[in-house]
């Protein structure tokens, strides 16, 4: 059976549903944001992890979010009755979330799209504890649809769902935290009256070392009402799901002016701090990751000399060097009549020459290039290749290896990649 007609499916043969997803291959989960996931890893965890795990989160990544969705909306939901479902996730803080709404001033818990987070509204809900919770409109047409399918399910007595794109819908939210009520909302979901993609009411934070342009909608309206503010990731170890806070965020009461902005902007680092040390251990879960590229952004392309570079070029070719695309910054993006590279920390996309076409496979190849391969072509042909290697280098897109002495394989050569980062001022000549 196609595997549109899989997820479209009931909880029945779920086995059947989960065997189909995790056999696709990797050009197959393309269309389902394979790719996204891959340069938003790589923009984050480029330098640091091994290729070849930061391909493999970004599998698991792109396989959760169509499990995940499918699971929840079509499993889950459509089985529940109308006694309240036990709880999904261990170590949920009912009794500190009691704790809090008995105080009066309401609660605005921040989430995030990670791990198996659509369980946390439903488990407060299912516990009792009324619930408002923002969605982006296709978001809440699924919820729609589960609840005109099973109207009589225990979970919408307490859930309350909400268009975040429409007044209305922040108009609800408003309501419910100054009466005192709960307001949960996946914060990195940037989604407000302008939209994903509009700039009201955002702030920047870093993120593992990237900066991030996001939403500050609930964070600003907790504040205005004196709202605490408590942190919550969801995650999965094993076969068992979990839940984790961070220490409250709480304004003391209702701000205004200069303090509620100086308040907004503190507690919003401090979320996402605690989003990017969940995201460090569970990226694998990162359901939001393939629209990482939307709120990030784009790291500065590198300004290096074009002399210099090439003097570095020259001395490591001429030592035995070879050189190659650097995995940890470029994707190739090849169609059938072009040839892109896509850098994942600027953003930036490159179309190659049609004559550079010979050389960006081979810089594409295992081994690279190195002078043997330079040497076989000569004149102007040759001096356009090498101009366009500098260029290439000064874009930090490519980068040095050397031989390993155990095994013969060759492998990226750190030194050689920091000197061409930052050349020195007065090197010798080739």
């Amino acid at each position: 059976m196609p595997l549109a007609q899989l997820l479209a499916r009931g909880g029945r043969g779920k086995r059947e549903v989960l065997d189909a997803v995790h056999a696709l291959s990797d050009a197959a989960l393309i269309p389902f944001g394979l790719r996204a996931y891959h340069m938003n890893l790589l923009s984050l965890f480029g330098e640091d992890w091994p290729l070849e795990k930061i391909a493999r989160t970004a599998r698991a990544a792109a396989i959760g979010k169509m499990i995940g969705g499918w699971e929840y909306h079509h499993h889950y939901l459509p089985g529940l009755t109308h006694t309240a479902e036990v709880p999904q996730l261990e170590d949920l803080p009912l009794g500190q979330i009691t704790e809090i709404l008995a105080r009066g001033r309401g609660l605005a818990i921040a989430s995030f799209h990670l791990g198996p987070m659509r369980y946390l509204p439903s488990d407060l809900a299912h516990a009792g504890i009324p619930i408002c919770v923002p969605l982006a409109r296709d978001s809440l047409n699924d919820y729609q649809t589960a609840r005109t399918a099973n109207p009589e399910a225990a979970l919408w007595k307490k859930l309350r769902i909400v268009n975040a794109e429409e007044h209305g819908g922040a108009l609800a939210l408003a309501k419910t935290l100054a009466r005192g009520g709960c307001v949960l909302s996946t914060i990195d979901g940037n989604t407000g009256l302008d939209g994903p993609r509009g700039d009201q009411r955002r702030a920047t934070v870093r993120i593992l070392g990237s900066t991030a342009r996001v939403k500050t909608g609930l964070i600003g309206m907790a504040a205005r009402f004196g709202a605490p503010i408590l942190v919550m990731i969801a995650y999965t170890s094993g076969e068992k799901r979990h839940c984790r806070t961070a220490p409250v965020i709480d304004p003391g009461r209702a701000l205004c002016g200069d303090a509620r902005g100086h308040f907004v902007e503190a507690a919003v680092q401090r979320a996402y701090s605690f989003f990017g040390a969940a995201l460090r251990a569970h990226a694998e879960e990162w359901s939001g990751g393939d629209l990482f590229h939307q709120w990030r952004v784009p790291g500065s392309l590198p300004q290096r000399d074009i002399a210099e570079v090439a003097q570095m070029l020259g001395h490591s070719l001429a030592a035995g060097g070879r050189l190659t695309i650097n995995h940890r910054r470029i994707v190739p993006l090849s169609g059938e009549a072009d040839r892109i590279w896509s850098d994942a920390v600027s953003g930036r996309c490159y179309r190659l020459p049609a004559e550079m076409a010979a050389l960006a496979e081979q810089l594409s190849a295992p081994d690279g290039i190195g002078r043997d391969w330079l040497d076989r072509h000569a004149g102007t042909a040759r001096s356009r290749i090498w101009a366009f290697l500098c260029q290439l280098a000064s874009r930090d897109a490519i980068r040095p290896m050397e031989r390993a002495a155990n095994d013969g394989t060759r492998r990226e050569n750190p030194k050689a990649v920091r000197e061409i980062a930052h050349p020195p001022m007065h090197g010798t000549g080739m």
